[in-house]
């Protein structure tokens, strides 16, 4: 039942972007990796998103910027409920991977939604060119409440003690525990730290991280995401 409730909240979060967050998400995605090279974890990837409601009526506005944004075409995908245009590029490294998407749903009187994604390698991704890529596309396509997730996936190429490296995490992030899920070698925790501002509610307390662990073919791998995890774990 926990894991269900658990998954519900993500799903639904994910998809209202209703909750803003703070404005280093850059400095939390670097924070995680410096603890994850501390555990002697590698880095595998890292996935910073960006959602936010748009009027109908700033659609064209919005077309337009993000046709000097990004380079590449777009693709259209028809529903019988929405239209869905997806711009996507990367560097000639293919180190950065971006994707924009403008959802706009058939009723006009209901708001459409944007979403941006960039998305890296290695801790080597997270440099100055990947935070100034996303502060420009932040300035110029998104307001003050917009929504950022941010998840980072890494993994030991042994079998570690994934509830000691946990316990390491909660010390470093100030981070209380508020609800833990385990099943076939995978474990899933969400807690609060006072270092972010930003929190969902989450069986009747605020979560605003979340720690998952899986022991699979001889290694663990680790996946942290603020406030919620956001990749396949």
């Amino acid at each position: 039942m926990k894991t269900i409730i658990s998954l519900i909240v993500a799903c639904v979060v994910v998809s209202s972007g209703a909750y803003p967050q703070g404005t280093a998400e850059d400095t939390q995605l670097e924070d995680f990796a410096a603890f994850a090279e501390d555990e002697q974890l590698q880095v595998n990837e890292w996935t910073l998103t960006m959602k936010e409601p748009l009027k109908q009526t700033d659609l064209d506005m919005v077309k337009k910027e993000v046709s000097q944004l990004f380079e590449e075409s777009f693709t259209t995908d028809d529903t019988i409920h929405a239209t869905k245009m997806t711009w996507e590029q990367s560097n000639k490294e293919q180190t950065l991977v971006e994707s924009f998407s403008l959802i706009t749903p058939i009723d006009g009187k209901i708001s459409a939604e944007m979403v941006y994604s960039i998305r890296g390698q290695g801790t080597a991704s997270l440099d100055q060119t990947m935070k100034k890529r996303m502060e420009i596309v932040k300035s110029r396509l998104f307001s003050k409440n917009v929504t950022i997730f941010s998840c980072l996936k890494a993994h030991s190429s042994d079998i570690i003690d994934d509830v000691l490296v946990y316990q390491n995490f909660k010390k470093v992030f100030n981070i209380v525990t508020i609800d833990e899920v385990t099943e076939n070698g995978w474990t899933s925790r969400s807690g609060h730290s006072s270092q972010w501002d930003q929190a969902l509610p989450l069986l009747n307390e605020e979560m605003n991280v979340q720690f998952a662990s899986r022991t699979l073919g001889g290694k663990t791998n680790i996946t942290i995401g603020t406030p919620i995890i956001t990749a396949e774990y």
